[in-house]
């Protein structure tokens, strides 16, 4: 048992935490390059760095990264979103000027509902006011026209009281 668990040990790579790099790779690449004992290998070809090179025979060295941090969500909402507010989490973003352009073409549109509706409103009014006017002239005519006929009555009536008192 203790030999099984020693051999295990051996034959595991070392590891290493390289927090400071920027790419895994290029990490590798120069903890490889570095342990090199024989230089004639370094010179033999030039490597990319996206590839490390790999000594036959050697155990491989294992870097780490550091972990990413994960962006906090923002939630971007046209009722409570300010033109600062949406620079400070997208300062590249064309997103504050289109939410202005589509504020500013609903504004337009409301404004010209409402202009249309109060037009529809002043010509209802209007033909109201017409009609309110020619009734009351058709019941004024229609008084004048009772008062006269009542009064040719009454006054058939007086001259009939004069023809006989002369």
């Amino acid at each position: 048992m203790v030999d099984s668990d020693s051999a295990a040990q051996q034959s595991r790579p070392p590891v290493t935490w390289n927090l400071g790099s920027p790419s895994g790779y290029s990490a590798a690449a120069q903890a490889t390059t570095s342990s090199d004992a024989n230089p004639a290998s370094a010179s033999r070809h030039v490597r990319f760095s996206s590839q490390p090179e790999i000594k036959i025979g050697a155990h491989p060295q294992i870097c780490f990264l550091r972990p990413r941090t994960v962006p906090r969500p923002v939630l971007f909402s046209l009722m409570n979103s300010s033109e600062a507010a949406v620079k400070k989490f997208l300062p590249k973003s064309n997103l504050s000027r289109v939410i202005i352009r589509d504020n500013l073409n609903a504004q337009r549109r409301t404004y010209e509902r409402e202009i249309r509706a109060s037009e529809r409103t002043k010509r209802k009014i209007s033909h109201f006011y017409d009609h309110l006017k020619k009734k009351f002239m058709t019941d004024q005519l229609r008084k004048l026209g009772r008062w006269r006929r009542e009064s040719m009555n009454i006054q058939q009536y007086l001259d009939s009281i004069r023809v006989c008192k002369l």
